[in-house]
């Protein structure tokens, strides 16, 4: 069986990944480690090997606000009308985000 390199973990609270580059809303968070997370999206689903410049933005708490650069790895239509899951690995993250975002992973495995 398969075991991941990174633990994943479902983020407590509606975190949504926006394009820095047009400030659209690419998708909302299914999980996260401190490689990669999957999104569900609506119609304007990212496509397999697209690379994108995001900040991952918790939309109930301002303090959660990280930029990355992230690539799609897969995407697959889910089961509801319009909608897509899609898998990124993140590619580009600055070191102080990347604390952050450590610090983030460490609140949900509490």
């Amino acid at each position: 069986m398969h075991k991941r390199a990174h633990e994943r973990f479902s983020p407590r609270s509606t975190i949504q990944a926006v394009n820095t580059l047009d400030g659209r809303a690419l998708g909302v968070l299914v999980n996260i480690s401190s490689s990669g997370f999957m999104l569900i999206s609506e119609e304007d689903h990212p496509t397999p090997g697209s690379i994108h410049q995001l900040q991952i933005v918790d939309l109930g708490n301002q303090e959660l606000s990280i930029s990355l650069g992230a690539t799609c790895l897969w995407q697959e239509e889910a089961s509801a009308s319009n909608s897509y899951w899609s898998g990124f690995q993140i590619i580009d993250i600055s070191d102080n985000n990347r604390e952050q975002l450590i610090r983030y992973l460490k609140t949900l495995n509490a």
